[in-house]
């Protein structure tokens, strides 16, 4: 691959890693704020989504971390 590929591929999981950390957050706050007409059903779907957007995160910097390296190895050689 092209650095220039290379770079954006890194730069593009880093902003995923952002998105999808920050809409976890929302979602966290959202059940953790109580509220009335939340059941118990909605609360955990809430949680469940909480946490696969966590796991999309980690997976996108993770990802991001790898093109950094072989960037990394590319400018070195």
């Amino acid at each position: 691959m092209h650095k220039k590929k290379v770079k954006a591929l890194m730069e593009d999981y880093k902003q995923f890693a952002f998105t999808l950390l920050s809409v976890s957050a929302f979602l966290y706050i959202g059940t953790i704020i109580p509220n009335q007409g939340l059941t118990l059903f909605q609360q955990s779907v809430m949680m469940f989504a909480t946490c696969s957007f966590l796991a999309g995160a980690f997976f996108c910097v993770k990802r991001s971390l790898k093109y950094k390296k072989q960037l990394d190895k590319m400018e070195e050689s």
